[in-house]
């Protein structure tokens, strides 16, 4: 028997392949930082994480830059066209080359001592080392990282040169977002967002992936959807939950009778990506749920896209309004208590509640969720 950091027991019960017969993670793995470590190699630096819509990498020179845990990266359209990622990190001393997104125009230029790259990554000039003889530019190229398109729209980064491409792990996620989505092939990007939660990211996951708790936690929701139709699926490295609109004129926001989008469609995708359809007019949010420095912080990050054209702005501005002043809080407010309860000596892990039906009334989707995490990690 161990303990963590000196405390109590880390002691694990089993998470059973039958979700009906499975406890959770413990309690201390969500709080110890030696967890959070082995996380950082098993998971973070090994998955596949969103840094932006395709659409601000239409011309050469344009750049988004993204953050897994300490890890920056950015990723840019080369002059010769291509998309390719980097670490955001010159070769010279250590300084970060690009902030936010934009466009590097000819170079990307250092701005601490003006080392410039050129958008394929080598270094093309390093200033005072003209009259260096042994001064070798090739030794200081931007060091990679891989990069895919997913679904059209989205770009991911990940950091391990030997992962699987993403499109062979979710191919079928790829292909139920096409479907699924009104107007989703013209999609494009309207702005982006960021945030934080006082939580483990592994809370702020869990919590996103139930709707278990969307009646006593999240009442204008449950009167959103029709909860009794609500259903939870499980595939891969991803899972959904959907509903449909229960009515019209419900406690979150009024919905438009003859709206486009009639469902509340979510998907997450191992190991931090939300995508997020609410009724009302096009458009999808996709969101992180990314780690922060420490393991009680979660960071969250992400784009919304729209149908050009056919957003009905006083609806739209009713749903943004309450996901922001009424669902988010709500979500938050949640998932910081529970972080405080895991803390607990008073806790140590918990079960499952398992419909067979897959319904609102499941924890299905979270069951898989710390099954992908217990095997990463190799906890038993």
């Amino acid at each position: 028997m161990t303990t963590t950091n000196g405390a109590r027991p880390r002691v694990m019960k089993p998470i059973d392949a039958d979700p009906a017969k499975s406890y959770t993670l413990p309690g201390w793995a969500y709080v110890d930082p030696d967890i959070f470590e082995r996380e950082k190699q098993a998971i973070f630096y090994r998955g596949w994480h969103y840094a932006g819509p395709l659409a601000a990498l239409a011309k050469p020179g344009d750049y988004v830059t993204a953050t897994i845990v300490d890890q920056g990266v950015f990723v840019v359209r080369g002059h010769d066209g291509v998309l390719r990622g980097f670490y955001n990190v010159c070769q010279h001393r250590g300084h970060e080359l690009l902030k936010g997104r934009g466009n590097t125009r000819l170079v990307i230029t250092c701005p601490y001592h003006a080392w410039a790259y050129d958008t394929d990554g080598s270094l093309r000039t390093a200033r005072g080392s003209e009259t260096m003889a042994s001064f070798d530019r090739s030794e200081f190229c931007l060091k990679p990282v891989r990069v895919e398109v997913f679904a059209d729209h989205f770009v991911f980064f990940n950091l391990d040169n030997d992962a699987k491409p993403l499109v062979e792990q979710a191919s079928d996620l790829a292909d139920e977002l096409r479907r699924d989505v009104t107007g989703f092939d013209k999609l494009t990007p309207a702005f982006e967002r960021e945030g934080s939660i006082r939580c483990n990211w592994k809370v702020a996951v869990d919590n996103y992936l139930e709707c278990y708790h969307c009646g006593p936690a999240h009442p204008a929701f449950a009167d959103l959807l029709k909860m009794d139709d609500y259903r939870t699926r499980s595939a891969d490295i991803w899972s959904s939950q959907k509903g449909v609109l229960a009515r019209a004129d419900n406690a979150a926001y009024p919905v438009r009778r003859n709206a486009p989008q009639q469902k509340g469609l979510f998907w997450w995708l191992w190991p931090t990506t939300t995508f997020n359809v609410l009724p009302g007019s096009p458009g999808i949010g996709l969101f992180n749920f990314m780690p922060g420095p420490t393991a009680t912080e979660t960071i969250t990050t992400g784009d919304r896209f729209y149908l050009p054209g056919e957003t009905d702005e006083t609806e739209d501005s009713a749903r943004q309004a309450y996901g922001r002043d009424v669902l988010g809080p709500e979500d938050a407010g949640l998932c910081e208590s529970v972080q405080r309860g895991l803390a607990s000596r008073g806790y140590s892990q918990g079960r499952f509640i398992a419909d067979p039906n897959e319904s609102q009334m499941t924890e299905h989707a979270v069951h898989h969720f710390h099954a992908l995490v217990a095997k990463a990690l190799a906890l038993r």
